[in-house]
């Protein structure tokens, strides 16, 4: 089975939790079964944790795993805790294949779909001035 984890730091707001379950849905249709599965784990204040996805999906069968950092910086998370995690499952699945990609602020198309946004009048909400 070939999953792809979408990890995201997590939030103690369910409607954080939420979206991000959501977003892996919409990736999951658009991918057009180049995945068997698209999941998400969280590092903190949000379950499922990335480490209990992870080992769920290699129960389930999974043999080639892809993470994706869903974070626009580098900092301790990225630098440490997802690599460890990564590379702490390798050791513990080795019939599995993991992969970690870079992080989503650090994909070189990323200032183009920040222009695009904010370029894109009906994706501005401009507010009047109330004086």
């Amino acid at each position: 089975m070939n999953v792809l984890i979408i990890v995201a730091h997590g939030s103690r707001n369910k409607k954080s939790a939420q979206q991000v379950a959501a977003l892996c849905q919409k990736i999951s249709e658009k991918a057009q079964n180049k995945f068997d599965l698209v999941a998400h784990a969280f590092l903190q204040f949000a379950s499922p944790f990335l480490e209990e996805t992870i080992e769920d999906l290699v129960q389930r069968g999974a043999r080639r795993v892809i993470v994706f950092p869903l974070f626009i910086a580098a900092g301790s998370h990225l630098l440490q805790d997802i690599p460890e995690a990564v590379e702490k499952a390798g050791k513990a699945y080795p019939g599995v294949a993991f992969t970690l990609t870079r992080h989503l602020g650090g994909i070189e198309a990323i200032e183009d779909i920040i222009l695009h946004e904010v370029m894109t009048p009906v994706n501005c909400q401009e507010k009047a001035d109330e004086t």
